[in-house]
């Protein structure tokens, strides 16, 4: 109870430093120290009463949370997860597939007196890209897929929000999302599973390089097909 000036008393006449009901009539609780009201308040909890010296700690105060684990021996590689893996292999296979007829096309374009309707393509050459692109947009596909149920399978053998699939969708851009993040997830939640990241890397970075050298071999093919036509010309 209070007094006539708002001031808390009990039947000994003094109430010891607490939270109570705000006499400024707002919902929350105000700090009386012993002496006086202070400007300290808090919504009312369970223990708002408890006596100590200073008011407990801000309600935004951070509390690390600990990571989720699994239990000892829990699985964590997957025929799933390495067929998500090694799957981008295929894409080197259609390399020579997706370069069909690329000098042609580059030779095309450079020759200013050029008329032809498809760039220099023939029809097989044209079908031969199409099939090309089909066949990558099939195998990122495939990774979606099984990305998909290789989350299903984690969780079902004990892990706690793994990796989510839907990071896979990076696989149209040929980027190995997936594989990196669950791999890193897992290793910190069991101590082990990192080893599909590293094998995507040598797989992504291998697969730069065999680009990068097929790009500059068909553009010098070109550039000598382009200079041994103009000297007849």
């Amino acid at each position: 109870m209070s007094d006539s000036t708002g001031n808390p008393t009990t039947s000994s006449g003094s109430t010891p430093p607490g939270w109570h009901a705000d006499p400024a009539g707002s919902p929350q609780l105000r700090w009386w120290d012993g002496t006086q009201w202070t400007e300290h308040l808090q919504w009312p909890h369970a223990g708002a009463q408890a006596a100590s010296s200073y008011p407990s700690a801000p309600a935004y105060a951070f509390t690390p949370q600990p990571i989720a684990t699994v239990p000892p021996g829990a699985p964590v590689y997957g025929p799933l997860i390495w067929a998500i893996t090694l799957m981008p292999l295929l894409n080197l296979l259609l390399l020579p597939l997706s370069f069909t007829e690329f000098d042609r096309g580059i030779t095309e374009a450079t020759n200013p007196y050029s008329s032809s309707t498809y760039g220099g393509y023939s029809t097989a050459g044209l079908l031969a890209q199409g099939i090309s692109t089909l066949l990558t947009f099939a195998i990122a596909a495939a990774i979606i897929v099984l990305s998909y149920f290789d989350h299903r399978w984690l969780r079902r053998n004990g892990f706690v929000r793994p990796f989510h699939w839907a990071w896979s969708f990076f696989a149209l851009v040929g980027a190995p999302v997936y594989a990196i993040g669950r791999s890193v997830i897992a290793r910190r939640r069991s101590g082990r599973g990192i080893a599909p990241m590293w094998v995507s890397i040598a797989l992504y970075a291998l697969s730069w390089i065999i680009s990068i050298i097929v790009v500059i071999v068909v553009i010098q093919a070109a550039f000598n097909s382009a200079v041994l036509t103009g000297s007849y010309t």
